[in-house]
């Protein structure tokens, strides 16, 4: 057995020789990548390029960081817009929705309001109810709001209304101290329509006023360089149907010119009529010292209101009525698809999306099957 073994396992010496050569050429091949390595260049990566574009976009992170910081300013959430919600450290999303909220006819008439915005963080609410400033027309820096005078009307002529005149008709005093320096450049109102080319006067205030506006008759030889000068028919405030009136009835009311009648009545045309006259006061950027001015003047005999049928109208249709967003919309057009023509009108109840029981009320009065 041991001889066996010792058979089995003995080389000759030819054998021995080429296994060691066998041996001594695997060696030197696996030896072959570090021995090649020694005889080339080191060659080193040049980063720097790369690292300049890294440092670029940290900088730019930093610096979109920082334009993204919230400001606080005073500002009115009836007027304010999408740029200035996103500066004061809204989101995007509830910009959007305030925007959205404020087409619809929807309006803040109280500082609390704002925090029934839904997506509104708790938070951002506290942060921002002390610059809430509702009945100015735009936003303001911080430690510039208008003085807190009560707002009169009354006729003026803007060539001669002192700075005093412009200040208790309301008008903010950067607007004032625009006015000023424009007449003390020698220039001149010579038509109603020039007092809106001022820069930074409000829109709202222009409409307010633009019924007020007088522009006395100047000397043949100061209007030399213009033609006859605009001489505005002075008109008497008197009571309107809101249901009826048109914008020439609508532009007798005091606050109201030409493009907020328009806007009115475009308005009314969208909801389908009126059924109160405190819905007036619910149109978009009309501000609620101006509905308060008119009011009085303001009556509803006609309450013939236009309905849509739930089961005939279009996505377009139920979209462009001021108390649906597109999403509604959408869920009563789908609904109608998947479950059949609607019964009655409290069958928008069903839809489970719909839990705003005061909305489902104020909608149902324009809808019909």
């Amino acid at each position: 057995m041991r001889n066996q073994l010792f058979q089995y396992l003995h080389f000759t010496r030819k054998e021995r020789n080429g296994t060691i050569v066998l041996l001594l050429l695997c060696a030197f091949v696996f030896a072959l990548p570090d021995i090649l390595d020694n005889f080339r260049e080191s060659e080193t990566t040049d980063f720097s390029e790369f690292r300049k574009e890294i440092q670029a976009f940290r900088d730019g992170q930093r610096a979109a960081a920082s334009a993204a910081s919230p400001e606080l300013f005073y500002f009115n959430p009836n007027t304010a817009s999408r740029e200035d919600l996103m500066r004061l450290g809204l989101s995007e999303k509830t910009a959007s929705m305030i925007c959205k909220y404020r087409d619809k006819g929807g309006q803040f008439r109280r500082a609390e309001d704002f925090k029934k915005i839904w997506g509104l963080a708790a938070e951002d609410y506290e942060r921002l109810a002390p610059f809430i400033r509702m009945g100015e027309s735009g936003s303001f820096e911080e430690g510039k709001t208008r003085p807190n005078t009560v707002k009169k009307q009354f006729e003026f002529d803007p060539n001669m209304a002192s700075e005093d005149d412009f200040r208790a008709l309301g008008l903010p005093e950067r607007t004032i101290q625009s006015i000023l320096n424009y007449r003390s450049k020698g220039g001149r109102f010579r038509r109603r329509e020039d007092f809106q080319k001022i820069y930074n006067l409000p829109e709202d205030d222009y409409e307010r006023l633009e019924s007020y506006i007088v522009i006395a008759a100047a000397s043949s030889s100061a209007l030399a360089d213009a033609s006859q000068p605009f001489a505005p028919k002075k008109r008497t405030p008197q009571t309107i149907d809101i249901n009826l009136a048109d914008a020439d009835a609508w532009m007798t009311l005091p606050g109201i010119g030409e493009k907020r009648a328009q806007q009115l009545v475009r308005y009314r045309d969208q909801l389908g009529g009126f059924l109160s006259i405190e819905q007036v006061g619910q149109m978009y950027n009309l501000p609620d010292s101006v509905f308060q001015a008119m009011r009085p003047l303001l009556v509803l005999n006609s309450r013939d209101i236009r309905r849509i049928d739930l089961n005939t109208a279009s996505l377009e249709v139920l979209d462009a009525h001021p108390y649906f967003s597109r999403k509604q919309a959408e869920l009563i057009v789908n609904y109608r698809q998947q479950h059949g023509p609607y019964r009655t009108v409290e069958d928008i109840e069903k839809i489970i999306a719909f839990t705003d029981k005061a909305w489902i009320a104020k909608v149902k009065v324009y809808l019909k099957v």
